[in-house]
């Protein structure tokens, strides 16, 4: 789990995903914005969006909700003050947590 110090709350979330830039990669469609503190919030923030629609179970959402945040706490990059929302594609399901792994590093790399 993401500590709490580098998740975004609800109405954060919202705005991001109403204003923020868009980038694609193979699993996931990211939006993101810059942080406008970043005095105050010198690192990044996430939120994962999951929808019945990507799984109608829960138990399979909330799964690649987990890989994703490990992934995501393994390979942050901490001096990266943004506000980022990961809304991971239906074929995310399907794959190992390696290659989503490498799609969150391929992340990162774009956003900086």
């Amino acid at each position: 789990m993401i500590q709490k110090k580098f998740r975004l709350n609800k109405k954060d979330t919202e705005w991001v995903l109403r204003k923020g830039a868009q980038i694609t990669t193979d699993l996931f469609l990211v939006r993101s914005i810059s942080n406008s503190e970043p005095e105050t919030k010198p690192h990044p923030q996430f939120s994962i969006v999951t929808s019945a629609k990507l799984a109608k179970k829960a138990v399979d959402r909330n799964k690649l909700k987990r890989k994703i945040s490990e992934a995501i706490r393994l390979d942050m990059q901490e001096n990266l003050p943004m506000k980022i929302v990961i809304i991971p594609k239906k074929r995310a399901l399907d794959v190992e947590y390696k290659e989503i792994e490498t799609d969150i590093k391929k992340l990162f790399s774009k956003l900086t």
